[in-house]
């Protein structure tokens, strides 16, 4: 029976599916009156708004000169480069120096248009970013004010009734252990409920606060001074003693504040050195020479078979640039 009664449902089914396709065929031809509701004509309308900007930039136009010349090397030849100076271009035709100063307006003028197009998308990126950053505040705020309503003093009464025992209930079978129950199980799944909503809030407000903390204070931004804070956090922490984000860039501010002071104070130092040397050739250069221009020898073992002052005044005889070092060192102390 089962059998007969489902058969008619299943060609009673076949039936409405063929009957279908019927007026399908027929509606076929509704979507001919589509085209004279004329919205090709809207369509076609921003079609030429593309060769417009490519006019308006005058990319094609300089594609198809660029194609006049030839094949262009794709690098420069530096010696054909070097060899070019005013001559050059003064001697050309004044067609081809006119070709070339419209050429390179028209470049000049594409590049200024595509310059401006790349400073409205930075400033629209820039936007963006800016709002993105307030809704991330406005979330964290959300999230940090649900927290406050959820940890309100009443609720958090509520919520003890989760940890209160069943053995301290009423008797399940009347009406107040039937109300214990309840509260127990409502409590129960209110904290299940609370508890990532918590652990975001706690999240968020660590997240805000360090926002906070690397928009008053830009050094954070800074990968390598960022990367040391972080250091000395998590060495801290793994001690047994951490510490907290504003001692730890106190920290680190300090210590690259007496680097870099150390650094200078070394610099400087050794820049005086410099000087100092310097100075002290320059001095000894200028200085005259007062040692005495006749060898201790010629006094003590004597000079072409004599000794003493004869030696000494045969030695300058015979050399003239010790005789004019010894007037020179003469004339000098007389000066004093």
């Amino acid at each position: 029976m089962e059998a007969t009664t489902g058969t008619p449902s299943v060609e009673a089914g076949t039936e409405q599916v063929a009957a279908t396709p019927a007026p399908a065929v027929e509606a076929a031809p509704a979507p001919a009156p589509a085209p004279e509701t004329t919205p090709p004509a809207q369509e076609a309308a921003p079609a030429p708004a593309q060769p417009e900007v490519a006019a308006d930039l005058g990319l094609d136009k300089y594609s198809k000169l660029m194609k006049a010349f030839g094949d262009i090397p794709e690098e420069p030849s530096a010696a054909l480069l070097d060899s070019i100076d005013e001559r050059s271009i003064e001697q050309l035709p004044d067609s081809i120096k006119g070709l070339f100063k419209h050429m390179v307006a028209q470049q000049r003028m594409s590049y200024s248009k595509r310059e401006g197009v790349l400073g409205k998308r930075a400033d629209e990126l820039n936007r963006r970013a800016g709002q993105i950053e307030t809704d991330a505040r406005k979330l964290i705020s959300n999230r940090a004010q649900l927290n406050q309503v959820l940890m309100n003093p009443r609720f958090q009464e509520m919520l003890k009734a989760a940890d209160k025992p069943v053995e301290e209930m009423p008797d399940a079978f009347t009406p107040e252990g039937i109300q214990a129950r309840i509260e127990k199980g409502i409590a129960e799944g209110m904290k299940r409920f609370q508890a990532p909503i918590t652990e975001a809030a706690y999240k968020a407000q660590q997240q805000a606060r360090y926002s906070d903390f690397v928009a008053e204070h830009p050094q954070m931004k800074d990968a390598s001074f960022k990367r040391d804070v972080r250091g000395l956090m998590e060495q801290r922490s793994k001690a047994g003693s951490p510490v907290a984000l504003e001692d730890a860039y106190e920290k680190i501010d300090r210590q690259r504040l007496l680097r870099a002071e150390a650094d200078r104070t070394e610099k400087e130092r050794h820049a005086r050195s410099q000087s100092a040397r310097k100075i002290s050739r320059a001095t000894m250069s200028s200085s005259p020479d007062t040692g005495d221009p006749v060898p201790k020898w010629v006094t003590e073992r004597g000079y072409s078979g004599s000794r003493g002052n004869l030696a000494r005044i045969k030695y300058l005889r015979d050399n003239p640039k010790a005789l004019a070092k010894l007037r020179s060192q003469q004339k000098g102390k007389r000066s004093r």
